[in-house]
């Protein structure tokens, strides 16, 4: 393929309205080409003056969402796609995420739906983006789709910044806690075993415990320092590879808090993505395949995976959600009324909006829970450590009165 060169336009479409932009051709003629293609009488075509080639780096959330709100406005003023993609190229700062979009450009000259384009050359957006674009060609409502994936990319940004925000103070706690705790360990307590001395027979067992680990951790602090850097690897293993992050995902189900915070999340896009398909026409059968390609890999995507089959034997939705996820009865209840009056979509949009709700509920719940957590453990720590020294002199004392 030949190299692509940036052009500025000033053009003319059939109304009489006066239009100018950036396009991406081989040369001036094909640009010329292009324009002529949609309707435009040309006024000037001219190389677009060079810019910073910006960071080499990926997109931000902030950036996703600004670059599918633009897309939007632009394919709702009446701006092909194809020109909409190649001006928001050309005010991307990120080097990568403009490699991704120019190949997504090209592939999209070669005759590839958008949906698909995306989902193979524009990695790094949200599972449910690639499921909505392909909704939205299906419906012909390309600019009102991306305009929701951005709405809801920045809801769920939103509230990872609440979340991380929320974190913080705990967190601090936290890592106040356990250095107080590592520097009474290596520090304080070798220096009481020191006072106590050898030996340790009317020592409590409590207390003798809390002094030889004081002093073998005192001791032995490379090997201390060798289990922390494990543990911080292990951490980043989790995070970047897939395999070991959905079995940790699959495992954060079961947990009481965290668990209900997942669920709600899950339930709540793969419902918005469900209404918003069959409220513009998709068949039932491809709007539960297309939502169901948003939710992550875990129990309830499994249950997902019987949806499809068991629509195509004849049994209706509500039973065989009922029979393979874990959906409330009021949900299970909406759904059949909305089967019932034909208006299922709404019910889906109801249930979206009630599982959005439940998730800010569940999310300040948990960040409520983290500081006083937090607190109360390094507290139980600290003061368990506290009361083995002062058994410990006590029984010395005892033994020299």
């Amino acid at each position: 393929m030949a190299e692509q060169t940036s052009f500025a336009y000033e053009a003319m479409a059939r109304d009489g309205r006066v239009s100018k932009g950036l396009l991406t051709a081989a040369d001036e003629t094909a640009a010329l080409r292009r324009l002529a293609a949609d309707g435009m009488t040309v006024i000037s075509v001219r190389p677009a003056a060079l810019k910073s080639e910006g960071q080499n780096r990926d997109f931000r959330p902030a950036e996703r969402v600004l670059v599918l709100r633009q897309l939007g406005l632009m394919l709702e003023a009446g701006v092909s796609l194809l020109e909409a993609m190649d001006t928001v190229a050309q005010g991307m700062q990120a080097q990568k995420g403009r490699a991704q979009f120019n190949a997504v450009i090209s592939a999209l000259r070669n005759g590839e739906s958008f949906g698909s384009a995306m989902e193979d050359r524009a990695p790094g957006f949200p599972s449910y983006l690639y499921a909505m674009a392909k909704v939205g060609e299906a419906s012909g409502r390309i600019a009102e789709v991306l305009k929701q994936a951005a709405d809801q990319m920045a809801y769920e940004d939103k509230l990872r910044r609440e979340f991380a925000n929320a974190m913080t103070y705990p967190a601090f706690l936290l890592m106040a806690g356990l250095s107080a705790v590592a520097f009474i360990f290596t520090q304080v307590v070798p220096r009481f075993g020191a006072m106590i001395g050898e030996d340790r027979t009317r020592v409590p067992a409590v207390s003798r415990w809390v002094l030889s680990a004081g002093e073998y951790a005192n001791a032995h602090l490379p090997l201390i320092g060798v289990i922390l850097a494990a543990t911080l690897l292990a951490g980043v293993v989790i995070v970047t590879n897939r395999a070991v992050r959905e079995t940790a995902y699959t495992f954060a189900h079961s947990l009481v808090v965290v668990g209900k915070v997942i669920q709600a999340r899950e339930i709540a896009s793969w419902a918005r993505l469900t209404a918003f398909a069959l409220t513009n026409g998709v068949p039932l059968l491809q709007a539960v395949a297309l939502a169901r390609a948003a939710v992550p890999i875990g129990p309830f995507r499994q249950g997902l995976n019987q949806l499809e089959a068991d629509l195509k034997a004849g049994l209706t939705l509500d039973a065989s959600l009922a029979a393979h996820t874990k959906l409330e009865a009021m949900d299970l209840s909406l759904l059949r009324a909305g089967q019932r009056s034909g208006a299922i979509g709404s019910m889906f949009g109801f249930m979206a909006d009630n599982y959005e709700d439940r998730l800010r509920d569940s999310m300040k719940r948990m960040t409520s829970l983290l500081e006083p957590a937090a607190i109360g453990a390094i507290s139980l720590i600290v003061g368990f450590v506290a009361l083995s020294l002062v058994l410990a002199l006590s029984s010395v004392y005892e033994g020299v009165v």
